[in-house]
């Protein structure tokens, strides 16, 4: 039976009531008009119905049922303000009545009033505590406020009792969002095990694996609920997960289904952002500018200009453009988290854990910023020792090099502030020379570097070396660096340092040293491309001086996980003399062309605070001015494993035409954060 027809019978049957009952009652009227509009509301004629509930209640102030039934109507009608001033005035009337606050409530969370919410439905637990569905709604209520251990607590009240399905996921979406995944596991599955096709609880479950970086179990259970139901909001969560778990080709392809099927701009746009997060800098741009071309967005421009500033180390450029993002766009993570990166990167260290607190605060999830806070946390903070061993030897008759060494290194980073650190450095080694008896040699060095980033950074160092036998005086090494960013486009530094020469055991028995001086500028053209000029000037303890000018171009012909680059340099050596105690020429220049290939082997995406493993291969090859050529070969292989305990090895070995210069080199060592 139809509406109208129903209407028309509730109708039918007031009037009767009314005839029957007698015109001339008052009582008999007020009945008949709270039968009327009861059955306007029954038939869904909300606007009559308020009309007639306005008129009984005028007549009869302190009928609740019908201010209840009237404050109800308004909020269906979305008249939230009014309907709330209906349930006040039946409390009013009728303090504590339950139904009245239960309902009020409820008008406060469809108006978004979620701390008014909260209120009413503590005072009701006041009134009664055994209202259990009451714990469940203020748990809903803290999970979107964000308040996750509060909304756990009152979910686990509210199951005391017995568990109810609805409840019991709301209870395990907040152990996610709080980032307590065992035990929102736990849930699902408890859940899914009573009723194995509810779909939302397998879908939380499969945000469980993904957030918890079990990537592949949660791509399979995304696909098996995309098997049962074609649902966009799985969709587009299989998608960023693919590009989480480094699948970018099916990652694309899905966002390309998706926005072939119906264009979102907000699916684009993450097309856009994970185009960027492959490293595929040139399509990200043109994927921003295809969604401005559909339709101007202030905020996606903005978005755009961040991001290429980022990509092409524009680093002050891109920390204003983010700010003004954030600040117009203050739950946008991505921005919030590009900036934290590179708030990272340079060692801004204060900046960057504020950063990713304010993304935690808004998603405790957010897997990548807590490990970018781990790891910050770790730097700025905690004492780090760094430890290893190294065996480096080079021989050169004719130019004259005889080195032959095993040094045990130990160095001890303290941060005193977010911007100060001290490293105190000892070293053991023992030395080799086939003219001269085995010695053992002992340095300690201490470095205090201030940094005042992204714009400057300065750092000094003293250092003091003694041997156990045959050399008495002590050798004296300091010195320090500059660097300062120049127009946002790279970055210039001055070096001195007190360096003793040591190529043989002449020149340091004899205490030879040199003051260098060296400029540089690094200037970053492109994101790959990159420049740099120095010029060095040395000046000797035996009165002889060097002047080295060089310049270098760098190429990055693919970016990270698999990263190949080419470098060449070109330098040039001008000694005031030439002297037989260590290589010094006139007019000697070298051209050296790099190659170096450097894979990552990260379960998952390269970010700052991922634990990188990586292994490097290099190779160079230099010709020189008396048409000597060498040849170098370089590896390297890299494990975090953990934030706190790093592992690295590394070797090379390097021979030249003629057998004019041969060397090879050991290194193996450990850091670890306190």
């Amino acid at each position: 039976m139809n509406n109208s027809r129903l209407m028309k019978i509730y109708i039918f049957a007031a009037m009767i009531t009314f005839v029957t009952s007698g015109v001339f009652s008052q009582e008999k009227k007020e009945e008949v008009t709270r039968l009327l509009a009861e059955t306007y509301l029954a038939s869904g004629q909300h606007k009559k119905a308020i009309e007639v509930y306005r008129e009984v209640i005028e007549k009869e102030p302190f009928n609740i049922k019908a201010r209840i039934s009237f404050a109800e109507l308004l909020s269906w009608t979305k008249q939230y303000d009014d309907s709330i001033g209906e349930y006040k005035k039946v409390l009013e009337i009728a303090p504590g009545n339950i139904e009245a606050l239960k309902k009020m409530a409820e008008v406060y969370y469809w108006k978004g009033d979620l701390d008014n919410a909260e209120l009413t439905y503590r005072e009701i637990l006041k009134i009664n505590p055994g209202e259990k569905e009451v714990y469940a709604s203020i748990g809903e209520i803290l999970t979107w406020q964000r308040k996750y251990p509060e909304a756990i607590d009152f979910f686990s009240k509210s199951l005391k009792e017995g568990k109810k399905g609805r409840e019991k996921i709301l209870y395990g979406r907040a152990l996610l969002y709080s980032g307590q995944y065992e035990l929102s596991e736990d849930v699902f599955i408890e859940v899914l095990e009573e009723n194995p096709d509810n779909l939302k609880a397998k879908t939380y479950l499969a945000d469980t694996y993904a957030y918890s970086k079990r990537f592949k179990k949660g791509i399979d259970v995304y696909q098996q609920i995309l098997e049962e139901k074609d649902d966009i909001e799985v969709k587009e969560k299989l998608a960023d997960v693919l590009s989480w778990d480094k699948q970018y080709e099916r990652s694309f392809e899905l966002y390309d289904e998706m926005l072939e099927e119906k264009y979102d701009s907000k699916i684009h746009l993450q097309k856009a952002r994970v185009l960027g997060w492959a490293r595929r800098y040139g399509k990200a741009g043109d994927e921003y500018q295809k969604i401005l071309d559909r339709q101007y967005d202030e905020l996606i421009e903005l978005e755009m200009q961040a991001k290429k500033a980022y990509w092409n180390g524009r680093v002050k450029a891109a920390i204003s453009k983010y700010n003004e993002l954030i600040v117009r766009d203050p739950e946008n993570l991505e921005a919030m988290f590009d900036l934290s990166q590179v708030y990272s990167y340079e060692s801004m260290w204060k900046d960057a854990i504020n950063e990713y607190n304010k993304i935690l605060a808004l998603n405790p999830a957010h897997f990548r910023a807590k490990e970018g806070l781990e790891k910050t946390d770790l730097i700025s903070k905690h004492v780090s020792l760094k430890t290893g061993y190294r065996f480096f030897e080079a021989d050169s008759p004719s130019r004259d090099t005889d080195i032959r060494k095993h040094e045990f290194l130990s160095s001890l980073k303290i941060p005193l502030n977010f911007k100060t650190f001290i490293d105190i450095g000892y070293m053991l080694a023992g030395r080799y020379f086939t003219d001269f008896h085995d010695i053992l040699e002992n340095q300690g060095k201490v470095k205090v570097t201030y940094l005042e980033r992204p714009d400057w950074q300065i750092s000094g160092y003293y250092g003091l070396i003694g041997y156990n036998k045959d050399i008495d005086e002590l050798t004296h090494l300091f010195g320090g660096d500059f660097g300062y960013r120049i127009m946002d486009y790279g970055v210039y530094s001055f070096f001195y340092d007190r360096e003793r020469l040591e190529n043989n055991s002449t020149v340091i028995r004899e205490h030879y040293h040199r003051d260098k001086f060296k400029n540089r500028i690094d200037l970053d053209v492109t994101r790959r491309l990159k420049v740099g000029l120095d010029y060095t000037y040395a000046y000797y303890s035996d009165d002889n001086s060097l002047n080295e000018p060089g310049f270098d171009v760098l190429y990055y012909f693919s970016l990270e996980p698999k990263r190949l680059t080419v470098k060449y340099r070109y330098f040039y050596k001008e000694f005031n003399d030439k002297v037989r105690q260590y290589f010094s020429p006139k007019g000697f220049s070298t051209h050296v062309l790099t190659v170096n290939w450097r894979h990552f082997l990260n379960k998952e995406e390269i970010f700052f605070g991922a634990n990188d493993i990586y292994y490097d291969l290099k190779y160079a090859i230099s010709i020189d001015s008396t048409y000597i050529v060498g040849h170098k070969f370089t590896w390297e292989a890299n494990y975090d494993v953990t934030k706190r305990f790093n592992i690295n090895v590394s070797g090379s070995v390097m021979g030249s035409s003629a057998s004019v210069y041969q060397e090879s080199e050991v290194k193996a060592g450990i850091r670890y954060y306190f």
